[in-house]
This record gives structure tokens, C-alpha cells and sequence, in this order.
């Protein structure tokens, strides 16, 4: 066989093979007191997280960029962030399973004018938003932060993942892809998202 005829068929094995492996998951880095958190959620990041909690005298979760993941890991870390007691930062773009994560923090903030928390509704593998995603969040969310139930409702019943209500230290933005449109006089601060 030629090199023109291998290569396909090297990619389609190597996808084959690829099929059962898991997904990466969130990279952890130890920094002192604080614990940086970045990358994919896949699912193992609330036990992983456990683990280093018990070794390290952590204060404060540092969340990198994250484009979030699995939902329910998102709920079990920050629940789990909460019950230790722990501050969260996110330092760039933490989104979707990402933000509940930093929800979790008893003393919340955004570190810069560029970081920013991105909130949107649980969604399907079709990227259409679950029956009962709403519920979920509209119980959850504000046993964490007093947030402003309008901005709230607006962001856990955006119906598709492609949808993300972004909020800054200066601003607030509702963006569909790649098209944002301004949210007038809101930020993550006064949304009650931020605690400072």
C-alpha cells in the first residue's frame, strides 16, 4: 500500500482506539494555599479534588480556563468547596459545570478585567437543555448566591449550549456563539455572583 492509502486507514484505527478512553480532566496544581483547577470537567474532579483537600492546607480554588463539562461534578466540587470553607478566583474563562464550581466559594472574585464566569442551563449530548435543568439550578444556585433571580431565570432556561451569560468584574453579556450583546448596568458583582 502506499503512504496516500495508509493514512486514512491509520487515522480510522486510531480513532477506533480512541472510542474507550476517557476524557482529560481538569488539571490540578498546588500553589501554596492555593489549589489552581483548569481544563475539561469529565467527572472525576470532585474526588480528585477531596483527595488533595486532605493532603494540602488549601484556602483558596483557583479556577483557570475551563469550558466546563460534566454537570454533576460541577454541583459536587462546589458543594464540596462550601463545605471546606474555601475562596474561589477564576483567573480567565470559567464556564457552564466550571461556574458552579466557583459558586461554591464562601468569598468569591474575578481576577482582572478579563476573567469572566460564563452561566447558562444543563444541557443534553445534543446541546438542547434538560427537562428539568431549570429546577435543578433554580435550587441550588441561590443557596450559594444571593443572585438576581431575573438575570438567573434568563440564563437557566437559554435552551441551547451554545448560548452563555457571561459576567465580568465591569460588565455583563448575553452571547449566542460568537454574537454578544451588552447586559445594560450588570456585572458579576451586582448580580450577586461576586463577593468582591
Amino acid at each position: 500500500m502506499t503512504r496516500k492509502r495508509l493514512a486514512p486507514v491509520g487515522l480510522s484505527m486510531l480513532a477506533l482506539s480512541l472510542r474507550g478512553v476517557p476524557a482529560v480532566a481538569m488539571a490540578f496544581q498546588v500553589q501554596g494555599d492555593e489549589l489552581v483547577m483548569s481544563g475539561p470537567v469529565n467527572g472525576s474532579e470532585c474526588a480528585d479534588l477531596g483527595s488533595v483537600l486532605e493532603k494540602a492546607g488549601i484556602k483558596t480554588v483557583v479556577l483557570g480556563y475551563s469550558s466546563g463539562g460534566d454537570a454533576d461534578t460541577g454541583y459536587c466540587v462546589g458543594a464540596l468547596i462550601r463545605r471546606k470553607g474555601l475562596s474561589t478566583v477564576i483567573r480567565g474563562t470559567c464556564v457552564s459545570s466550571c461556574s458552579r464550581m466557583w459558586l461554591g466559594g464562601v468569598s468569591r472574585t474575578l481576577d482582572g478585567p478579563y476573567s469572566r464566569v460564563g452561566l447558562h442551563g444543563n444541557y443534553d449530548r445534543n446541546g438542547m437543555l434538560l427537562p428539568g435543568a431549570p429546577d435543578r439550578l433554580r435550587s441550588w444556585i441561590p443557596s450559594y448566591a444571593p443572585v438576581d433571580r431575573q438575570l438567573m431565570e434568563q440564563w437557566i432556561n437559554l435552551g441551547r449550549n451554545t448560548q452563555m451569560m457571561f459576567f465580568y468584574n465591569d460588565k455583563a453579556e448575553l452571547c449566542y456563539r460568537d454574537s454578544c450583546t451588552p447586559i445594560p448596568g450588570r456585572n458579576a458583582l451586582n448580580a450577586g455572583l461576586a463577593t468582591k
